[in-house]
């Protein structure tokens, strides 16, 4: 069913397209993109907002709205007209869902492909086009995100989530993405604390990854929204006066005067076009990088590197099983960390490295980084897993006093490393779990003897939970 735009404008119009994703799925990312778009509708804009979640397309459940009888997928593959699947939801405001359509638009041929090009030229007529992506990380939402000059990322205060939105910037960078993303917190218990989360997060993505985030705004825990929108409505209509809808209708003001020289050349047509061409492209999650780094030499050519060649064997093997999957989403960290996992339950534990909780206390890790952000979040996790964490900067606390009750090193190999060996080497009996970072560290092969695991960085908080849990069960 075709709504057009009720607003009318005399002026010369642009589409403004927004990415919304997140590193990991129950950050509120829906329910943010459904109440931005409607407070931006209140504010006089025409609004699009296109559901791209393919593996739950539910922004209808949040507007109160039956499924949708048309879908994007009718548009690629059954010729219907892309007007007769926008769903009104009011005046200058539509839903489009895309089904599996987004996911399929590798798919297209040449001629499909102009097809689709003419068809979004019915989305020109709007101020905003808000894309709703799949929470995580796979192709879709990589060349969804790339192919427009602002990115939404959602993330919540929690350690999990901040680490997943890491992963998720850098696998962006790594494909291309060279202009800042803007961060909303949400679900913060203050502005105190969404600033916090904020400007920890930021300098971390600016030293390791070389990008600077910029702050888009903050939503507070708020338990009557959470409750309207449990019941399928969104709250910024509903309740205006609530503190999430204020902060919901504060973000759509900034939104609407930033000031970007590129949203004139913004038109949806060539959008989706740069999508689907850059789908094909299948972007890079990092496998190549991860297989380079395992058939790298060693230093000993006196015997074989029997764990060198289970790196190379693991990594071809992944890459064989990811040509069975139909997403392949986090495979740059699974393929790694199935070594990690194979190489415990086999090799590492038989021989007995990991020392044992003593009695009936908590298993005590140490964790070691040069850099404060780090070692706040990896001791965050570390308590988030129920164990005991002190954490140091390399050369400064007297780490040694844990020397006979710690059971495990938690190392974030950055530089300078020298620091860190130091500090390795005055307790030489104590297991490591090394954090590696984007290059080759000379920690991972002088210390391999008592390496347990090596994580690639970005890692997957849960991962990472498993592999402690595994080293001192």
């Amino acid at each position: 069913m075709q709504h057009s735009p009720s607003i009318a404008t005399s002026r010369t119009r642009h589409t403004r397209i927004l990415a919304l994703a997140s590193g990991k799925g129950g950050t509120g990312k829906t329910t943010v993109a459904v109440n931005l778009a409607l407070a931006l509708n209140r504010a006089g804009y025409t609004v699009c907002l296109l559901d791209a979640d393919f593996g739950l397309s539910n922004a209808e459940v949040h507007l109160g709205l039956p499924s949708p009888a048309n879908t994007l997928e009718n548009v690629l593959f059954d010729s219907l007209p892309l007007e007769e699947c926008l769903v009104p939801v009011r005046p200058g405001f539509d839903l489009l869902s895309g089904s599996n359509g987004v996911a399929r638009m590798a798919e297209l041929d040449v001629a499909n492909r102009k097809r689709l090009v003419a068809e979004f030229s019915a989305l020109s007529g709007y101020d905003f086009l808000i894309l709703d992506n799949s929470p995580g990380i796979s192709a879709q939402v990589v060349s969804l995100c790339l192919a427009t000059r602002e990115i939404i990322l959602v993330v919540n205060p929690e350690a999990s989530a901040l680490v997943d939105a890491y992963a998720l910037i850098k696998v962006l960078k790594e494909n291309g993405l060279w202009w800042p993303p803007l961060i909303l917190v949400n679900r913060c218990e203050s502005g105190v604390q969404a600033r916090q989360v904020f400007t920890r997060f930021q300098e971390t993505v600016e030293q390791f990854l070389g990008l600077k985030p910029l702050f888009l705004g903050a939503i507070p825990q708020d338990d009557a929204a959470r409750k309207i929108s449990a019941l399928g409505k969104p709250f910024v209509t509903l309740r205006d006066d609530l503190p999430a809808s204020q902060a919901i209708m504060s973000i759509a003001k900034v939104l609407a005067e930033r000031l970007n020289k590129d949203w004139a050349k913004n038109k949806p047509s060539e959008f989706f076009e740069n999508v689907v061409v850059r789908m094909k492209q299948r972007p890079d999650f990092g496998l190549s990088q991860i297989a380079a780094n395992s058939s790298a030499p060693t230093d000993d050519t006196t015997q074989p590197d029997v764990y060198m060649e289970l790196v190379a064997v693991l990594d071809k093997a992944s890459r064989l099983c990811e040509k069975l999957l139909e997403n392949p989403a986090y495979s740059f960290v699974r393929d790694r960390f199935g070594l990690v996992r194979l190489a415990l339950d086999n090799f590492l534990l038989p021989l007995d490295r990991l020392r044992k909780p003593r009695g009936t206390m908590k298993p005590r890790i140490l964790v070691l980084s040069n850099h404060e952000q780090m070692r706040t979040m990896l001791r965050e996790i570390v308590a988030e897993v129920g164990y005991e964490g002190e954490a140091f900067a390399p050369g400064h606390g007297d780490f040694l006093k844990f020397r006979d009750t710690c059971n495990l090193i938690l190392v974030s190999c950055d530089r300078p490393e020298a620091l860190i060996r130091s500090c390795l080497l005055q307790i030489p009996e104590v297991p490591l779990v090394l954090l590696t970072g984007f290059g080759s560290s000379s920690l991972e092969r002088e210390f391999r003897h008592r390496t347990v695991a090596v994580v690639p960085r970005p890692f997957h908080v849960n991962e990472l939970r498993d592999i402690l849990q595994s080293a001192l069960r």
